[in-house]
């Protein structure tokens, strides 16, 4: 027998530990490498190429706005990059408004020429405007440039959408002289923008917009973009890559911009902020409404113990109420626990006869809402396990505000990965979820799964909405069974211009599939086909259009926010 070296035992200890700590950072490089990769595919077969920038300069719109370009110039710093992106642009018609503190910056920019024009961001607002001509106002972040053919795709867009008032475009980041790093964004989602400026540095905004109150806030774009945006007639997502940011700043007035936004808007609410630039807009709840917590169960009385024990003593929430709404359980085990149950005045047990038919998810907990009697109702599986205290109450944040249909949860597998974080509806076939499988503590994309952001539904396995609303949309959809139920209903609420809000501030443990299981059998695939059709039926418009809030430069086989590899070029003849 070999003899065993202790030192040699250690350094394999130490060297497997050392490959287990640096493993993240490995694959966090090599994500970064393909994505890099992937990107630059993108960009040769989406963007114009030198024919194309050639079509673009001599083509003529309908309609030829007048664009006023305005950059503030740090310091006493010529900002030539962006004059030089300016001077190749394949529009025209602009003129640059270079705010400058007195003359001092003409005698540093040696570009200047007749299109420029230097302007002392001393005067008074009121007076820099009238200083100022054209028919839309760009904003331009320090550090950035822009794409030769952005101002020629802001001018089509105008064409295209005559009421639209602001207009955003996708971006990028040049890193050590190359491009990467795209963002590609959503529409205009205003719970993602009161969350972070997802929308950036760079915009078009309609002169009549912006007046002397928001030319104050000229310095801060997260400041102007909150008072235009959520003030204009039409926001217009421009889903190609107009803007590159080589000099990223972080804004340090955000907390002040977003508060007083939320003040000119009438919202009580308090702000915190996680990690820095991403904040949590605790809405005020004026009443204590009544939430009925709808459980639908069939046996499996240790998930449904599990389920409710973790309702009733993490809960911070007190004004609740708990229906289960029993279906055709035979065990003992599972009757015994409904009398224990019933013990507490907050539950109630109700009861689907077997003789209704065949188990029918919609059905059961359109009925369960009907023998409930709280304002607010909470869908949830009993598969489903609490993590923190304030969960309840963080969704109700939302689903008591006028504008907002549903409400989604950030649910966790038990292995502590990512089970739910929002539903994309025309990717991976007919919809899928977000970030399925994730790292529980990872950041998302730009963030994306610390903050409250707009999605197009969320999962009801933990859905939250207005009794009221969903009376209005007759409850679930009872043609669909067992799928996409709760991606109807939450179309069907979009339909009636509700928005769906995901929050990360609510976090339970969903054990997936544990009741009833997937489909497998001939008989459950045979009608997972029927409602597929029947949904896409309904919502093939929606389907073909894309997902307003999953960039169409994104990846439609998965829902991780990958760059599309195979994605028909985008660009305008």
């Amino acid at each position: 027998m070999a003899k065993i070296n202790p030192a040699d035992i250690f350094k394999r200890y130490v060297v497997r530990s050392l490959k287990m700590k640096l493993q993240p950072y490995y694959m966090k490089a090599a994500n970064f490498a393909f994505e890099k990769r992937a990107y630059q595919a993108w960009i040769a077969a989406n963007e114009p190429d030198t024919s194309a920038l050639m079509a673009q300069r001599a083509f003529r719109f309908n309609y030829m706005p007048q664009f006023a370009v305005i950059c503030v110039a740090d310091k006493f710093e010529c900002p030539t990059r962006m004059i030089a992106s300016l001077n190749k642009q394949t529009y025209a018609r602009w003129r640059l408004y270079i705010l400058c503190n007195g003359g001092a910056l003409a005698g540093n920019c040696p570009d200047i020429e007749k299109n420029i024009v230097m302007i002392d961001r001393a005067l008074p607002p009121d007076e820099i405007i009238s200083l100022v001509d054209g028919d839309f106002i760009v904003t331009i972040g320090q550090g950035g440039i822009l794409s030769p053919f952005a101002l020629y795709e802001i001018a089509a867009s105008i064409n295209a959408n005559p009421t639209g008032e602001f207009f955003y475009s996708d971006e990028d980041s040049i890193i050590g002289g190359k491009r990467a790093a795209p963002h590609f964004k959503p529409d205009f989602s205003p719970d993602t923008l009161r969350s972070f400026n997802y929308i950036g540095q760079f915009s078009a905004i309609k002169r009549g917009l912006f007046f002397s109150e928001f030319f104050r806030s000229i310095e801060d774009s997260y400041a102007l973009t909150l008072g235009c945006a959520f003030k204009a007639a039409l926001v217009v997502h421009i889903s190609k890559v107009l803007y590159h940011t080589v000099d990223r700043k972080k804004g340090t007035r955000n907390e002040e911009a977003l508060s007083a936004h939320l003040a000119d808007a009438g919202v009580n609410a308090e702000l915190e902020q996680h990690p820095p630039g991403v904040f949590n807009v605790k809405y005020t709840i004026k009443a204590t409404p009544l939430v009925s917590v709808i459980i639908p169960n069939k046996d499996n009385a240790d998930l449904l113990a599990r389920c409710v024990k973790s309702i009733i003593y993490k809960t911070t929430y007190d004004r609740y109420e708990i229906v289960i709404a029993e279906n055709g359980s035979s065990k003992e085990e599972t009757f015994s626990l409904y009398d224990t149950l019933k013990m507490d005045k907050r539950i109630k047990i109700i009861r689907w006869d077997a003789d209704r038919g065949p188990f029918n998810y919609s059905r059961v907990n359109n009925y369960a809402a009907r023998a409930s009697g709280g304002e607010i109702l909470l869908l949830l599986n009993n598969d489903i396990e609490v993590v923190n205290g304030d969960w309840l109450v963080n969704m109700l944040r939302h689903a008591v505000r006028e504008e907002i249909g549903a409400v989604g949860a950030k649910l966790y597998y038990p292995d502590g990965t990512i089970q739910h974080g929002g539903i994309a509806v025309g990717v991976g076939g007919i919809a899928v979820e977000y970030y399925k499988g994730y790292g529980g503590k990872g950041v998302g994309y730009f963030n994306r799964l610390l903050a409250v952001h707009n999605v197009s539904a969320v999962t009801g396995a933990c859905l939250m909405l207005k009794r009221e609303l969903f009376d209005r949309v007759n409850g679930f959809d009872e043609s669909f069974a067992l799928a996409y139920n709760d991606v109807d209903l939450c179309l069907r609420l979009m339909a009636q211009g509700y928005r769906t809000v995901w929050t990360p501030y609510a976090r339970l443990i969903h054990s997936e599939s544990r009741t009833r299981g997937y489909e497998t059998t001939p008989a459950q695939r045979q009608r997972l086909e029927e409602e597929s059709i029947r949904f896409t039926s309904r919502w093939g418009h929606v389907l073909k259009q894309g997902d307003p809030y999953y960039n169409p430069n994104l990846s439609r086989k998965r829902g991780d926010f990958t760059v599309c590899s195979d994605c028909p070029a985008s660009v305008r003849p």
